[in-house]
């Protein structure tokens, strides 16, 4: 079966990357000095690596997650007959009251909308002297300071906020601090050497105060067991080192591949910067003559307007002779008339002369005949 989805949340071994395995899995390895021969109840317990980790030392595990993906794949990988996985609720949890030695709740708290409910199903299901371990992000140095706003938390909290929810169903309570830090890792060949040592020191700078995470030691009664000034997890296999290398490695590739798109983008910018310069040559050129064409259309509107006028003022003299020779034809009308009347006058004087004439010539003829009678000029 395929493991769940790795969200950053829910820690899958081999998924995520160096430090958060670090985170995780040094909180459960703390947490085992308290778990030998001992009923553990494991909340939240994820894909099950940690009451895998548990199971190994303690007399039974219970353990218990809201996701039923997470428990099937949990008790697939994590067989063990001291080992049972359980779907539930961490405010509800199915666990009798007083029955575990050892609590444990990591990274839980942050998630859910119920914590004071959560805290008081812990503080039901421990035995009387049995411990709880609770671990949650310090909001000053997880959120605060990074700027940064987790979106699977409903709430995180400051120290005193954390104390104060605790206290509510603790009597006793011891606040350990845990960090990611680097280091150096001196390892004896002889099997037989003394106890490990912890040097802690801050070197080329300001220790860093500030606990990226809260471990809560919690009891009922007064006692606390004894916990260690200090603890570290140590990677003999160098895989944050390792981790760091590979991302410094690639960031180099990352870094020349950019530096060839740099030059790239480069020449680029320069054929471009050329092409530019050949278009502000062209829009000058194309400035140039539209300065020419709009003096070249001024002169044109000048002419234009010169032309109108002259129109204009031969429109006026053509309308003048349109006037004169309208008058010049009424004229000349009212004289073919007067010639028309005329040329009547004189055909009808015409008329009367010849009328005339034709009775004068019949007035001589008849005196010439009565001379040439007279005469003896014509017969009788």
């Amino acid at each position: 079966m395929s493991s769940p989805d790795f969200t950053g949340e829910r820690f899958i071994p081999g998924q995520g990357g160096a430090q958060i395995a670090y985170e995780h899995l040094h909180r459960y390895r703390f947490a085992l000095r308290w778990a030998a021969g001992q009923d553990v109840l494991d909340v939240a317990a994820g894909v099950g690596y940690g009451a895998g980790l548990l199971a190994t030392t303690a007399r039974r595990v219970w353990a218990v997650d809201l996701d039923a993906a997470s428990v099937l794949y949990a008790r697939q990988t994590y067989p063990a007959g001291n080992l049972l996985f359980l779907q539930g609720d961490a405010t509800s949890l199915p666990v009798r009251s007083d029955s575990a030695d050892l609590v444990i709740a990591l990274e839980v708290l942050e998630h859910v909308e119920n914590q004071e409910g959560l805290v008081a199903e812990l503080a039901r299901v421990v035995q009387r002297g049995g411990t709880v371990l609770i671990s949650t992000p310090n909001k000053a140095s997880y959120s605060d300071a990074r700027n940064y706003h987790n979106p699977f938390h409903t709430r995180e909290f400051y120290r005193e906020e954390f104390l104060a929810l605790l206290h509510c169903h603790f009597g006793s309570i011891q606040l350990v601090h845990q960090h990611v830090r680097a280091g150096s890792l001196i390892l004896n060949e002889e099997a037989t050497a003394g106890d490990a040592e912890v040097i802690a020191e801050s070197v080329g700078g300001e220790p860093a105060l500030d606990a990226t995470y809260f471990l809560a030691l919690c009891r009922i009664g007064d006692r606390l067991p004894t916990i260690p000034a200090g603890s570290a997890y140590l990677d003999t296999g160098d895989g944050f080192l390792r981790e760091w290398e590979q991302r410094l490695q690639a960031a180099g590739i990352e870094l020349e591949r950019l530096n060839q798109e740099i030059e790239q983008l480069g020449a680029w910018s320069r054929e471009l910067q050329d092409k530019l310069a050949a278009r502000d040559q062209a829009i000058l050129e194309f400035q140039e003559e539209l300065a020419r064409l709009r003096k070249e259309l001024d002169e044109r509107g000048r002419w234009a307007l010169t032309l109108q006028a002259e129109i204009a003022a031969r429109d006026a003299s053509l309308e003048q002779v349109n006037e004169e020779h309208s008058l010049l034809r009424k004229e000349f009308d009212e004289r073919g008339r007067w010639a028309h009347q005329l040329d009547q006058e004189i055909a009808a004087r015409d008329a009367r002369i010849k009328s005339a004439q034709e009775h004068l010539a019949q007035i001589e003829g008849r005196r010439m005949y009565r001379i040439l009678r007279r005469l003896g000029l014509l017969p009788e």
